[in-house]
């Protein structure tokens, strides 16, 4: 099916053009997917996130996006201005969002960008940006929610304390607003669908096959890219202080990412803030790490890991989603005794490590290749 004379409203708060992390690099690839399925799409994002970054509003893309609109969360401030004082009497007294950036002036914001067109789909990214649709006029525009992740869980771990029924309840009362809901985890998938039914579709992450690294010298024994969130920071201490000594003395080990501000100097570590091309250093590497302790769903990073055909290395948490967690390219451990071992041996152990390596490609050509997503996202939008 062409979609070339179909419109697309993408929300997504910060800009997905920075692939600073795993989230924003699914949005990335979601939108390069969806431009070639021909669509014309419109961005939209939040201008608070955006700063908050040091992201750039301009020219992003034009050869995917038509229209960018990034929405300012507040008025100018103004005291003398009738604009001013009405959010700010809304801000005070009215209906309080969760969600601290969903306010008044960003949903009357987005009502004007509505207005300007019709639109034939709206994707959201993440349930707790429901508002920002709910009540406005989307003049018969199908509503996408790609969930991410299953943002009760991922609260909980972040705070034990919380109310574990009432919070579900309002993620599942957001998500049943949409006529299409979409996972990218097998494991939110059997949940979410037992409760919403057809209307569930799973779309797990997708990148390019990188398979052929030419026979490039392996600079680097391991591998780690991350951004700095919470649950890659205790995984990165936890490596550090706990597997690293446990490691040969010559290990090489290559760290990437916001995640390295959080890293000790050691002189087994090289450590880059930041990439332009990450296809150098995975293909200079022979084996990726995951050693994640917290966080839910999908590794965006073990993925990613694999469509080079690299063995992954990691916890039990680096196979959540997962359909198949054994003859996936990954062996696992939360030990990290054990998780040294493994290590160790597959480093040691051509055959095994070329077993593992062949065990890699072949999962992730079965489960994460662009052509299935192609064709999952042509039946999300076509039903």
């Amino acid at each position: 099916m062409n979609f070339s004379d179909k419109k697309l409203l993408f929300f997504f708060p910060e800009n997905p053009f920075s692939k600073r992390a795993g989230n924003v690099l699914r949005c990335y690839t979601n939108l390069i997917q969806l431009k070639s399925l021909g669509l014309n799409i419109d961005l939209v994002g939040v201008e608070d996130y955006y700063k908050s970054f040091g992201d750039s509003f301009e020219n992003m893309a034009p050869e995917i996006i038509d229209n960018i609109f990034v929405l300012k969360t507040s008025p100018p401030k103004k005291k003398l201005t009738f604009e001013y004082w009405k959010y700010k009497f809304l801000k005070k007294y009215g209906k309080k969002n969760p969600n601290q950036y969903l306010t008044h002036f960003l949903k009357d914001n987005f009502r004007t960008v509505l207005a300007q067109e019709k639109y034939d789909y709206i994707v959201i990214n993440y349930e707790y940006w429901t508002d920002l649709i709910r009540g406005q006029d989307l003049k018969g525009a199908k509503t996408i929610i790609d969930t991410h992740d299953w943002i009760t869980l991922n609260e909980f771990y972040n705070n034990a304390t919380i109310d574990l029924g009432k919070k579900f309840g309002e993620e599942i009362s957001n998500l049943s607003f949409y006529d299409k809901v979409i996972t990218i985890s097998q494991d939110e998938y059997f949940i979410f669908k037992s409760l919403l039914g057809e209307k569930v579709i799973n779309i797990p992450p997708s990148f390019p096959e990188n398979f052929d690294d030419m026979g490039q010298e392996k600079k680097y024994d391991l591998i780690f890219v991350g951004s700095d969130n919470p649950f890659n920071v205790l995984s990165i201490q936890w490596f550090v202080e706990k597997v690293l000594p446990l490691l040969s003395e010559k290990i090489r080990i290559c760290i990437i990412g916001r995640i390295c501000k959080h890293v000790p100097d050691h002189p087994n570590i090289e450590k880059l803030l930041f990439a332009d091309d990450l296809k150098t250093y995975y293909h200079a590497s022979k084996i990726a790490i995951c050693p994640m302790l917290k966080g839910t769903g999908i590794k965006i990073k073990v993925v990613e890991a694999l469509s080079f055909g690299l063995p992954v290395v990691g916890t039990e948490k680096a196979i959540d989603g997962f359909l198949d967690k054994k003859n996936n390219g990954c062996l696992v451990s939360d030990d990290e005794k054990e998780f040294a071992e493994i290590i160790n041996h597959i480093l040691n152990n051509d055959s095994d490590y070329l077993k593992l390596k062949n065990e890699a490609t072949e999962f992730f050509k079965q489960n994460f290749s662009e052509e299935k997503s192609l064709e999952l996202w042509q039946k999300t939008l076509s039903l």
